[in-house]
């Protein structure tokens, strides 16, 4: 049994390096889904925690060189307590760009992207109630918001097969996160 499994691993391993040389390549397609995490910067670190998401794309060769991008994603970063209150936010992000394969410059595999969409962000805060002595109780409750933004994504990655890792700075007004993604893409 343990011979058999060994086979289909290495089977598997060899198709999946085989054909990532599909990937890239004028006209060529492919599709794939991954997931992340997301570490808010600034202030906007102050309110949240990480971020937990997944994701499916779709690339298409614009030219052997570079390949248009298509990402719609889903992240909900995990609730934090600040003071007397407690927020999350979670955000569905729709974004378009291209990646450039960096392997005539650097090691093959490495390339650089930039992305550009809408970032739709939801937000929740439970503000505790506040006990003054001989005055009762006052305050507490929950608020929420949403609201949308244009943000653009630079990053870079490293593709090892069917496999792809990299890591985007995801930046807007008000929200700014840093993200490391893999990803398991296949061509059509």
């Amino acid at each position: 049994m343990k011979k058999l499994l060994t086979v289909l691993v290495a089977i598997v391993l060899v198709a999946s390096f085989t054909s990532a040389q599909d990937l890239w390549g004028e006209g060529k397609m492919s599709y794939g889904a991954g997931a992340g995490i997301a570490l808010p910067m600034g202030s906007v670190g102050d309110l949240y925690g990480m971020g937990l998401g997944g994701f499916v794309l779709g690339q298409y060769g614009l030219t052997p060189e570079i390949l248009g991008t298509a990402q719609v994603g889903y992240t909900t970063f995990m609730e934090k307590e600040v003071g007397i209150a407690k927020s999350s936010m979670s955000a569905v992000t729709i974004l378009v760009g291209a990646k450039y394969n960096l392997g005539k410059m650097v090691t093959p595999g490495f390339y650089g992207s930039l992305q550009t969409g809408l970032y739709m962000a939801s937000t929740k805060a439970t503000v505790a109630p506040v006990v003054i002595p001989g005055f009762g109780t006052i305050g507490g409750g929950e608020v929420t918001g949403s609201g949308s933004e244009f943000v653009f994504a630079p990053g870079v990655g490293y593709e090892m097969g069917n496999l792809d890792f990299s890591v985007r700075y995801v930046i807007n007004s008000a929200v700014g996160n840093l993200g490391v993604y893999a990803a398991y893409v296949m061509p059509l």
